[in-house]
């Protein structure tokens, strides 16, 4: 894991969303709300070896993030989606693991 996959950077995510605090934890809340599905659907897209369903999925968390302002998690989610994309299988399966603990600590991070 990398520690800077963690980074939230509030000013960034509240003015993505048009400077409202209230919406930006509104989006932040649900980004961690909606985790567990995405985290159920990126593991039975990778199970089922559904690489197109993968990356819309991978593609959602890697917007969602950018939009909280994780910035370096959003990009991580993009390498992800892109290489389902490409069916770089190799790359999925070398660093699932990793993104999917990634992806938990940073929604437990969220929550706590």
């Amino acid at each position: 894991m990398n520690e800077q996959d963690f980074v939230i950077d509030r000013e960034v995510g509240i003015n993505y969303c048009g400077g409202m605090e209230e919406l930006y934890g509104e989006i932040l809340q649900d980004f961690a709300n909606d985790a567990e599905t995405r985290l159920s659907n990126l593991d039975k897209f990778y199970k089922e070896a559904d690489w197109k369903n993968y990356a819309i999925d991978a593609h959602a968390v890697k917007t969602t993030a950018k939009t909280v302002g994780a910035e370096n998690f959003s990009e991580h989610s993009r390498l992800h989606e892109f290489a389902a994309k490409e069916e770089n299988i190799a790359y999925i399966k070398e660093d699932y693991d990793n993104y999917i603990e990634t992806f938990k600590e940073l929604v437990r991070r969220i929550k706590a």
